[in-house]
């Protein structure tokens, strides 16, 4: 049961530290986005102003959805707080599979660099957390009461040698970025983003083949298993400063974007995000047994003191979350549809989104529709402020779903809500500031001639020059 405790740590409490994919605030111009998408533009010539800054308001992102049969177990495991597969049928073959994710940029830095070919560097730290998970009826069976299972097999009603296969797996790190961008003609940007990476945690635990045999004459019986179990800590290894970020487990990661607009109107976005990797240090631990025996007794008793003494010390490198994203958008005025299909590379899942946003003025309201390949769909909103050295932005990729979870939260009821269980949220602020960045022919100051009123001479100039009257 501390396994499964351990587990459910990563994948709970890590995920609610705070992504999250937030598809409404691409092709939006804002600082968020110029991170997210390095060839994206954060000032506008002739408005914008030098600086832009979140002044340390995190830009956060937090979003998980959970399907198929054992949905009942993990809603209430959820919203109550008690762990109840009662509900759940052992002869069941299909996986419940929960996936999530945590984006938040604790601080992010970027200057307009030059106007000529619209130079922009820029300076991010942020926290990423990537879950996913798929198991099976048998398995969230097992560890309320591993009698039912035991019972369903002495009745020759379960024969998959397979039952209790699990793939699950939790990462979180630090991530601190240098984005460049620049114009390379009229109609055609690029940019890059250069990333360190601070590993906080992983843990992660697969198992490929798995059955149950008992003994017949003798009702003993023991659970094989070919897996595998990696982890940076143990359950009561967790310090703060494994929360800090450090060089204990470093990695690297790179992103490549570029953008083009047409002649007739069409505006295309093109990324490779985040392709990286950590190495989690010697010090973090393995277990992988091919035919691995789980004995009557080890169930009841000791069964995760027997693994913890089978782990070994060994690092390994993981891959972070990257993915493959291409954008196409028509600007029709106040009107301005996005199309994005985003795939992940190393991972699964990938989204297929169409997001509808109306500009007033500063004020722009959007809604999103997209096609989780993790099969969900999901239905968003986003309101937004925004002027050339200012915007506010909050809102979910997730609406009606956001709103059942929090009415079963509040009510600790895990009736609520039909179909896949999910929820999403995210906020973010920024400010310009310094003087404003204009073409030459427009701009209204000349360094050494627009003097601040009561400003002072130079040093030489006092000792030298006349004085002044």
């Amino acid at each position: 049961m501390r396994l499964v405790i351990l587990v459910g740590f990563i994948l709970f409490i890590f995920n609610l530290r705070a992504g999250a994919q937030q598809f409404a605030l691409y092709n939006t111009g804002t600082l968020y986005d110029s991170f997210e998408n390095p060839s994206q533009k954060a000032f506008i010539t002739d408005s914008s102003r030098h600086y832009a800054f979140n002044f340390f308001i995190p830009a956060a992102g937090v979003s998980y959805g959970t399907s198929g049969p054992g949905l009942p177990t993990i809603k209430k495991a959820l919203y109550t707080g008690k762990y109840d597969a009662r509900t759940l049928s052992e002869e069941e073959t299909g996986l419940t599979r929960i996936s999530s994710a945590e984006n938040a940029y604790l601080l992010t830095f970027k200057l307009f660099q030059s106007v000529k070919y619209h130079r922009e560097l820029g300076f991010s730290w942020q926290v990423r957390t990537e879950n996913y998970g798929e198991t099976t009826n048998q398995t969230l069976i097992v560890f309320q009461d591993y009698k039912r299972i035991i019972d369903k097999q002495l009745d020759n009603q379960l024969f998959d040698n397979n039952m209790f296969n699990t793939n699950v797996y939790a990462q979180s790190y630090h991530q601190f970025g240098f984005t460049f961008r620049e114009n390379y003609n009229k109609r055609l940007a690029y940019g890059i983003k250069l990333s360190y990476l601070s590993g906080i945690a992983y843990s992660k635990i697969k198992i490929n083949s798995s059955g149950l045999n008992i003994n017949m004459e003798t009702l003993d019986y023991d659970v094989y298993v070919d897996g595998d179990l990696r982890t940076n800590f143990y359950y009561d290894d967790i310090e703060k400063k494994m929360f800090l970020p450090g060089f204990k487990n470093p990695g690297l990661a790179l992103s490549l974007s570029g953008n083009y607009k047409s002649k007739r109107g069409w505006y295309f976005l093109a990324n490779l995000k985040d392709i990286g990797f950590i190495k989690w240090s010697k010090d973090s631990y393995m277990f992988r047994d091919k035919n691995y025996t789980i004995g009557a007794g080890m169930v009841k008793d000791s069964l995760w003191h027997e693994i913890k003494s089978k782990l070994q010390k060994k690092g390994y490198t993981t891959l972070i979350n990257g993915k493959a994203e291409i954008l196409f958008n028509k600007d029709l005025g106040n009107y301005q549809p996005n199309l994005l299909l985003s795939k992940n590379l190393f991972y699964k899942g990938g989204d297929i989104a169409l997001v509808n946003t109306y500009r007033y003025k500063s004020l722009n309201l959007s809604l999103s529709t997209d096609y989780n390949l993790n099969n969900f769909f999901e239905v968003g909103a986003q309101v937004m402020m925004k002027s050339p050295n200012t915007e506010f932005f909050l809102g979910s990729d997730q609406l009606f779903k956001t709103m059942d979870t929090q009415k079963a939260l509040i009510n600790s009821d895990e009736t609520v809500g039909n179909g896949y269980s999910g929820a999403s949220f995210y906020l973010g602020f920024s400010l310009k500031f310094g003087r404003i960045m204009s073409r030459p022919q427009n701009d209204n100051y000349i360094p050494g001639v627009n003097l601040k009123p009561g400003a002072k001479p130079g040093f030489f100039q006092r000792i030298l020059g006349k004085r002044q009257e």
